[in-house]
């Protein structure tokens, strides 16, 4: 059998139909959707994250291996490990990210620790007094540097294993070699470009440049590997007071931005690369408080005393408080 498709004829349209027709359907397509969905509104403005968000806390007083009593320095590994220069006990004390313990060591010869640094293999760099030591992974003592140091507060080490020491005493910083030779030095007390009146904390920008904390916490000055000064940020005050006493301060760098705790002035200070100050909302670290106990709890929570400060790989900000024994974690949204 045969089967034919059969195909019905359809009807011409005059002329004037036609154009009646379209343009009947076009002015359907403008007023239906209209019609749908009613009275126009402006899109809803993304909500503004604050530059930094409390993300939790960890740490526990005391004198045992894995707890923390006057923590003075804080520093991380590529992995995320935390180190933590304890004072109270003289010892380092390895953490996982979230607090978990993994090392504790120190003997007689660790009794100043202040600043504190890890390289990419794992070694960490212990300021104190007049010299840096440096130990294996494990806690070992590889060598001891002293390069005519004389007060060395703050230690960075940059991706070639070159480490700078910030010196107070003799307002100076000074660059090592990964054997611990003396490489160069620059400074000298002033407060001009490129000079020091207490320089305490020092830290590494992604780009190798040099960042030091100077005049108690109130400018971060930038350098060049040479020593060659680019740029300063805040203002020196030579003021007794200003000077904040000489107490911890802690200095860190991000991709885009630098970090500085301790100090007179307030507990975190924020600046752009390009040297905009960030104004951070004092809210946010109130939420990382723990309220006071016994007679004070009534009162108000203890507050936050910041006296280091460190980038993790996540890219969040780590804050040492010695007032709670504890390490405090923040998102970053700058």
């Amino acid at each position: 059998m045969i089967r034919k498709i059969i195909h019905h004829a359809r009807p011409k349209l005059a002329p004037v139909a036609r154009n009646v027709i379209i343009v009947v359907a076009l002015a359907v397509v403008l007023v239906l959707p209209g019609c749908a969905r009613g009275p126009s509104r402006a899109a809803a403005a993304p909500a503004q994250l604050p530059p930094i968000e409390f993300a939790g806390a960890w740490g526990t007083h005391g004198t045992d291996p894995g707890q923390l009593d006057a923590p003075v320095g804080v520093a991380t590994d590529a992995l995320g490990r935390v180190y933590i220069a304890d004072g109270g006990t003289s010892s380092i004390e390895k953490f996982t990210a979230t607090g978990g313990p993994l090392l504790s060591f120190g003997d007689a010869w660790l009794q100043n620790a202040m600043g504190i640094a890890v390289d990419r293999g794992g070694g960490i760099y212990v300021a104190e007094g007049n010299r840096v030591q440096v130990f294996w992974p494990e806690g070992d003592r590889l060598h001891v540097t002293y390069g005519g140091l004389v007060e060395a507060t703050g230690v960075a080490v940059d991706s070639d294993g070159t480490y700078y020491v910030s010196d107070r005493a003799v307002c100076r910083v000074t660059a090592f070699d990964t054997r611990g030779r003396l490489l160069r030095s620059w400074g000298r007390r002033g407060t001009a470009d490129g000079e020091f009146t207490d320089p305490s904390a020092v830290a590494i920008g992604l780009d190798g440049s040099v960042y030091v904390a100077d005049a108690g916490g109130a400018r971060v000055q930038k350098f060049t590997r040479e020593g060659v000064w680019v740029a300063s940020f805040g203002q020196v005050d030579t003021n007794a007071a200003a000077l904040g006493g000489r107490e911890s301060i802690g200095l860190a760098v991000s991709a885009n931005a630098i970090f500085l705790v301790g100090g007179a002035a307030d507990p975190l200070r924020v600046w752009s690369l390009d040297g905009h100050e960030v104004q951070i909302d004092p809210a946010a670290l109130d939420a990382a408080e723990v309220p006071a106990s016994g007679q004070a709890a009534a009162e108000a929570p203890a507050k936050i005393r910041a006296v280091a400060v460190n980038i993790d790989p996540s890219g969040d900000l780590l804050l040492l408080d010695a007032a709670s024994d504890r390490l405090l974690r923040f998102h970053l949204h700058l």
